[in-house]
């Protein structure tokens, strides 16, 4: 069923959303393609990120540079070219699924990552350049070259640590208070080490973008494929921009109400009512080596806690 101005207010979105074609293809791959296996036409890359208003000839230089990024591997079928991503940043993908579709935390073990940088010899600018790469991985920061992660795990950022040749130049340690929890001063760490209001403003951000397309998908309203596919590839860009630098902190330092918790669950059900016409789309326009793009593994339907699967 059509709706204009669904529709336009889809449009208006894809317009204000500020998203390279390298990272549009990053997400479309991240979310999309992955679950299904990965490997993909050429043109059919092409085509999904026309629908973002992306020339082929940009789609294509972006898919190159991906390539040598090492996120890509390109394969030649006689004069058809397909694209994959790399074992090693699906491995990464992985190991963020968890922040970008688990859910929030709401009880916390008391144990914290320090992560000590000082004698890393690493410069101020090589330590500021650190700093913007772990702040995406939800981690704070104590002082210039002393960070911090309340998070259960840190495999991503110890991946990340491998990535950048530092694993043997960062002492990772795991700290528990040895006396009684003592919430003021807890909180005095958190906004010592994270800038709370900034990520909650990131929240805030993608609740009022994406709340009004909810009221219609809640009363049933069923967008076409194409227009689903565009939101649901918005909708992941914007959340994960605002997840990947929430610390996860248990819900007691957090303000209350926190905009993270509202973000989940209107993330979680716009996606759930956008996965069935989105995937129709997908099983239409995109072509695999194979033949037809095959359907998804269970990869997809864990997200978020647990979707249903598309009957």
């Amino acid at each position: 069923m059509a709706s204009p101005k669904f529709e336009q207010r889809v449009d208006a979105l894809r317009k204000s959303v500020k998203i390279s074609p390298k990272a549009l293809i990053g997400t479309i791959y991240g979310d999309m393609l992955v679950p299904h296996g990965g490997t993909v036409w050429l043109a059919s890359l092409v085509g999904l990120a026309d629908r973002f208003g992306v020339a082929e000839y940009l789609a294509r230089t972006s898919a190159l540079r991906l390539v040598h990024d090492g996120w890509l591997h390109p394969t030649r079928i006689g004069k058809f070219s397909f694209y994959s991503m790399t074992e090693e940043h699906v491995l990464r993908l992985k190991k963020h699924y968890p922040r970008v579709y688990g859910p929030p935390v709401l009880s916390w073990s008391g144990t914290w990552y320090i992560l000590l940088a000082g004698v890393s010899g690493l410069n101020a600018k090589q330590l500021g350049n650190l700093w913007s790469e772990l702040r995406w991985n939800g981690v704070g920061r104590l002082s210039s070259d002393i960070f911090i992660s309340a998070a259960e795990s840190i495999e991503a950022v110890e991946f990340l640590f491998q990535e950048l040749d530092l694993r043997e130049r960062i002492e990772v340690m795991r700290a528990e208070s040895i006396l009684p929890k003592d919430e003021n001063l807890l909180r005095g760490i958190v906004k010592k080490a994270w800038d709370i209001p900034r990520i909650a403003a990131l929240y805030e951000r993608f609740l009022s973008r994406f709340r009004p397309f909810w009221l219609d998908l809640d009363r049933g309203f069923v967008p076409d494929g194409e227009t689903a596919f565009i939101l649901r590839t918005l909708l992941i860009h914007e959340y994960r921009s605002a997840v990947l630098q929430d610390p996860r902190l248990p819900k007691d330092l957090l303000p209350d109400p926190w905009a993270g918790m509202s973000a989940f669950t209107l993330c979680k059900s716009i996606y759930q009512a956008l996965l069935q016409p989105s995937e129709a789309f997908l099983r239409d326009h995109v072509r695999s080596a194979d033949g037809p793009m095959g359907d998804a593994g269970d990869l997809l339907y864990q997200r978020f806690g647990g979707l249903s699967p598309i009957a």
